[in-house]
């Protein structure tokens, strides 16, 4: 006949006058994984003789021995296996809820203090934002949008605690960890001519030959990745017009004065504004976008929600979207 721990039978098992707790839990897979009462209880900070008396009362509860001794160690009974999964599975939504809710209470008073280039900002942050107001209506969020090379001095300068813009190499007091890559691509009124050029949605850069072209000053993620490209049309390499701004970019190609270059995550749902989007080949250029801290600070956890949001959107639209990887 199985015993349990405290010797008891089956047969000596009454109607216990109290409930199964977590605590009762822990004990019962603490066994489990260490398949001996004296190292469970030195895990679980507890004596021995407690820790077999928890046992005890779970046996009770459920009306069965959990445990077989042998000589060397403490195996499951066939009623003990049937548990273990379900044990489990309720301590680990226990340990979420409470987890989700100490975060929901620190986060009525905390604030997500962030930076990011235009396109993560427009395009992933507000759907965040949506999210996180529906499941933490308390978090507080800063966002300040700007190039790369304003992202991370807002990083560098502690006024915010994150940022998304692409890397540097010279800046030793920032962390780089890759958040996703983007396809760089040319961006037009739906209407031009050029669009019926394309092949398979791709345009070659000699395409753009003798077309007015708006540029990006070199203080943004897109002006690096072109100066690295080994050929560049004339109108590319020496734009007609250059701006700072990916707003003014915009503006000029909405009002059909130019063409330019965008990120595919920027000309995601651009259609509706009367843009078209085409990845630019021969050669492929891609955009790489860095979560970017400051070496030494952890992040705060109410901080860390908004992260995983972020990257778990990311993966949704990469999977939606062509062009864009994680």
């Amino acid at each position: 006949m199985s015993q349990s721990p405290s010797g008891a039978s089956n047969a000596a098992h009454t109607n216990p006058s109290y409930n199964a707790t977590i605590r009762h839990l822990r004990a019962f897979i603490a066994v489990c994984q260490h398949e001996n009462f004296t190292r469970a209880a030195m895990e679980l900070h507890l004596s021995q003789p407690s820790l077999t008396m928890t046992i005890k009362q779970l046996e009770d509860i459920v009306g069965a021995s959990l445990f077989d001794r042998t000589t060397r160690r403490v195996v499951l009974t066939p009623e003990g296996a049937d548990l273990l999964p379900v044990a489990q599975r309720l301590v680990s939504d226990f340990d979420f809820a409470i987890s989700d809710i100490r975060l929901t209470a620190a986060s009525r008073n905390s604030c997500v203090r962030l930076a990011a280039v235009s396109s993560v900002a427009t395009q992933i942050v507000p759907r965040i934002l949506q999210r996180l107001g529906e499941t933490h209506p308390g978090i507080r969020v800063q966002i300040r949008e700007g190039n790369s090379n304003q992202v991370r001095r807002l990083v560098r300068r502690n006024e915010v605690d994150i940022g998304f813009a692409s890397k540097s190499e010279d800046e030793a007091e920032l962390n780089f960890e890759p958040l996703f890559r983007d396809r760089l691509g040319v961006i037009m009124q739906s209407s031009d001519e050029l669009l019926s050029e394309a092949r398979n949605g791709a345009l070659r850069w000699e395409q753009l030959n003798d077309r007015r072209f708006v540029g990006l000053t070199d203080n943004t993620a897109t002006a690096p990745i072109l100066s690295s490209l080994p050929y560049l049309p004339d109108t590319v390499s020496l734009p007609r017009y250059e701006v700072d701004s990916y707003h003014m970019m915009w503006a000029l190609v909405e009002k059909g004065f130019a063409v330019s270059t965008a990120p595919a995550l920027a000309a995601r749902n651009s259609e509706s504004k009367g843009i078209a989007f085409a990845v630019l080949v021969e050669p492929a250029a891609w955009r790489h976008v860095w979560k970017i801290t400051r070496v030494g600070r952890s992040l705060p956890p109410v901080t860390q929600l908004v992260v995983r949001s972020i990257e778990e959107l990311l993966q949704k639209v990469s999977e939606e979207t062509e062009h864009i990887e994680i």
